[in-house]
C-alpha cells in the first residue's frame, strides 16, 4: 500500500522530529501482523483528538482516509468512540440502524468496507486516540477484538504521542491548493452541507475544509463523497 502524498508530506514532517521508525513504516508494520491473524483487513486508520477534535494521523491509503473524511463531516463509530469511551464494532446493519451514520454506512459499502472496528488508545485512564479497522466481510472481526486490541494496543499509545507533538505545526502550515477546474465542485458541497445542517455557506465551508484537514486529504476528495452521498439519497 502507498501513502497519499499528503500523508507523504505530513509524516516527513513527523519524522524529522523523531529518528526512530517512520510512523507510517510503523502502521504498516502492525497492519501487516494484524492481517496475518485477521486477513480480511482492507485498511486501518489512526485517529488521535487535541483541543476537543478528531483527526487523522495516518491511514493506509486514500481511500480508508475518505472513510475518515466522512465520519468527520457527519458522524461514525471513530468519532463516538472518542466520546463514548470504548470500543466499537459495526456491521451493515448495524451502520444503517444508527440514523446519524448513514452517510458513512453508504461510503463504506461503495469503498468495499463491510465492516469496522474502533479500538480506542488509553493513556493516564483517558483516551487520546482511536485505531480505526476496515473489513472486507461483515465477519471480518468477529471473535477477533482482543486479539486485534492486543496488536494495536502495544504499538498505538507511544506513536499517537509522538505524532500529537507536531501536528499542531503542520495543521497551521498547511494550505489547501485552490484549483479552478475543482471549485464547483466544492461549492455544490458547500451548499449540500449548508442545507443540511441550516447553517450559513461560510461556516458550512468551514466544516468541509475542517473534515478534510482532519483526515489529511485534499478538501476536493471530501466535497465528492458529499455530493455522491446527496444524489443517491
Amino acid at each position: 500500500m502507498e501513502p497519499i502524498p499528503e500523508t507523504l508530506q505530513a509524516l516527513d514532517e513527523l519524522d524529522a522530529v523523531h529518528d526512530e521508525t517512520s510512523l507510517l513504516d510503523q502502521l504498516r508494520s502492525t497492519a501487516d501482523r494484524a492481517r496475518e491473524v485477521v486477513p480480511g483487513i482492507v485498511g486501518v486508520s489512526v485517529a488521535s483528538r487535541e483541543e476537543g477534535i478528531t483527526f487523522t494521523l495516518v491511514a493506509t491509503d486514500e481511500e480508508i482516509a475518505v472513510l475518515d473524511a466522512v465520519q468527520y463531516v457527519a458522524s461514525g463509530p471513530c468519532v463516538d468512540a472518542m466520546d463514548l469511551g470504548h470500543g466499537i464494532a459495526t456491521s451493515p446493519e448495524g451502520l444503517l440502524s444508527e440514523s446519524r451514520w448513514q452517510d458513512f454506512a453508504r461510503a463504506s459499502a461503495a469503498a468495499g468496507v463491510h465492516s469496522t472496528l474502533t479500538l480506542p488508545v488509553i493513556e493516564d485512564d483517558r483516551i487520546r486516540a482511536t485505531v480505526n479497522l476496515y473489513g472486507q466481510a461483515e465477519d471480518t472481526f468477529v471473535d477477533r477484538h482482543e486479539v486485534l486490541a492486543g496488536i494495536f494496543g502495544a504499538w498505538a499509545p507511544g506513536a499517537v504521542a509522538n505524532a500529537d507533538m507536531s501536528f499542531a505545526t503542520r495543521a497551521a502550515a498547511e494550505q489547501a491548493p485552490q484549483r479552478l477546474k475543482q471549485a464547483a465542485l466544492v461549492d455544490t458541497a458547500t451548499g449540500i452541507l449548508a442545507a443540511r445542517r441550516k447553517t450559513s455557506v461560510a461556516q458550512a465551508r468551514d466544516h468541509l475544509d475542517g473534515a478534510a484537514r482532519r483526515a489529511g486529504i485534499p478538501v476536493e476528495l471530501v466535497a465528492a463523497v458529499v455530493v455522491e452521498l446527496h444524489h443517491v439519497e
